[in-house]
């Protein structure tokens, strides 16, 4: 398997420190307002990517952190009750977007204010070695002790763009970023022997995943907005206090998801809801025109091109259905096309191990469901079927499970011969009105000449 390395700029071969085992820290949300369908593109990916990593066979330990303090949390709180319930009610709306689309859940979920001791020890670490000082306003890391600063990123220290991440007139170097911030009055803060305060923005993420992972680990992701100043200033502060370099093997970053080709903000009013997608469309389908994409693309979304994708998803859902059905039923006919699936699942996983290239993997897919939708396939194509839509569901979760129950079945047979019934006396137009009707819920009654055939799709 090869995947794209933002550190090294290049396609790798993926090889993990421990094997079959990979240790992974993707950044979680700063829960300070609702979450749009940006977010859910990059937590869709890294969901694709562990899964992906599980059916080749390695453990994944995956983290994603909850920055449950923070200055656009404090500035937030001005219209609640206090910070704290700024966090929860926007950390519950998270993680309700998680489950809504279908998005495993990770080892752990820690949060910022249950590691306080953590980050306390990592900044005083950093200070017992030299790379960070204090000033009045807080404790600042030196970037001029740390001479790899800007590898991540490319940035130069000389861009001015820089100095305006995290303005003090005390800091050494206008690049210097807080790693503990003294108390403001009405702020919340902790007791350190440096001086009472709260964490810094970047330096959470270097306490919690060396918790949990260890001082050194194979993929840290996010959003590319995160390349820097966020993550750029994780591995200066990482590698100088472990002494690992590289302190992470494999930087990912999906590209950003744009509205009507324009990037999303505030500003522009295109900000869009991802509860209010969530709503109005399947889960699996969200997934399906996400995943679409290579994630290193940036995508664009409006709710027409996602209305436009359906006819194509629903192909690969009637595909799926009709082979559940088939078998359930032993509906089998005589035509093989076992090599030809089993040529497609290859290529399927070759392009997959290519830096995770879905486009082309969503080819066979397709051919596979168009193989299906053809009919008149034998017991052990219809097997080789079910298995291959099992992996797929497993890796892309974009197949809706079957909704019909036994009291449905019971109902569509009545319908059937109801309609049989009406046809026998000639009565066409009260036969075609319960077909219609039918259809309207998900059943087809096929006429074969055998009979009628139930179809729930």
């Amino acid at each position: 398997m090869q995947i794209y390395n933002s550190l090294s700029r290049k396609i790798e071969d993926f090889k993990t420190i421990e094997k079959n085992k990979v240790k992974m820290y993707v950044c979680g949300p700063t829960p300070y307002d609702h979450n749009h369908i940006g977010h859910a593109r990059t937590y869709i990916f890294f969901d694709f990517l562990r899964r992906y990593l599980e059916f080749r066979g390695m453990k994944v330990d995956l983290i994603m952190n909850l920055t449950d303090v923070d200055d656009k949390i404090i500035e937030q709180s001005k219209k609640f009750k206090s910070w704290q319930m700024v966090s929860d009610i926007y950390s519950r709306e998270f993680f309700g977007m998680l489950k809504d689309l279908r998005i495993k859940p990770p080892m752990s979920f820690p949060r910022v204010t249950n590691h306080i001791q953590e980050i306390i020890e990592l900044v005083h670490l950093l200070m017992d070695k030299g790379f960070a000082y204090q000033t009045n306003d807080g404790i600042y890391f030196d970037i001029s002790k740390f001479p790899d600063y800007g590898k991540l990123s490319g940035r130069d220290l000389k861009d001015p763009s820089i100095s305006r991440i995290e303005s003090s007139p005390d800091k050494k170097n206008p690049a210097d970023f807080a790693i503990w911030k003294f108390k403001k009055p009405g702020e919340p803060s902790w007791q350190a022997k440096f001086g009472e305060g709260r964490p810094g923005w970047h330096i959470e993420c270097s306490a919690m995943s060396s918790k949990y992972l260890g001082n050194q680990f194979d993929i840290h992701g996010g959003g590319e907005d995160l390349v820097f100043p966020h993550h750029e200033n994780e591995i200066a502060q990482s590698e100088a206090a472990f002494g690992k370099s590289p302190w992470v093997r494999y930087w990912i970053h999906p590209a950003f998801l744009m509205i009507d080709k324009t990037k999303m903000s505030k500003s522009l009013g295109n900000i869009v809801s991802a509860a209010k997608v969530i709503e109005k469309y399947e889960p699996e389908l969200i997934r399906y025109f996400m995943l679409r994409a290579h994630y290193k693309k940036q995508l664009d979304f409006t709710l027409d091109r996602l209305d436009s994708s359906k006819e194509q998803w629903r192909k690969l859902v009637r595909a799926w259905y009709e082979v559940i059905q088939s078998l359930e039923n032993q509906e089998f006919g005589k035509k093989s096309a076992v090599d030809e699936m089993q040529d497609a699942e290859k290529k399927l996983i070759s392009a997959l191990d290519n830096d995770l290239h879905s486009p082309n993997a969503f080819v066979q897919i397709e051919f596979v469901a168009s193989l299906v939708l053809g009919g008149g396939l034998d017991k052990k194509s219809l097997d080789k079927a079910k298995k291959f839509f099992d992996s797929i569901d497993s890796v892309f979760a974009i197949l809706p499970k079957p909704w019909w129950s036994e009291k449905d079945k019971q109902m569509a047979g009545v319908a059937a011969e109801l309609r049989e019934s009406y046809r026998k006396q000639k009565l066409f137009d009260k036969s075609d009105e319960i077909r219609a009707k039918m259809m309207e819920s998900g059943v087809i009654l096929e006429d074969t000449s055998s009979g009628q055939r139930i179809r729930f799709i």
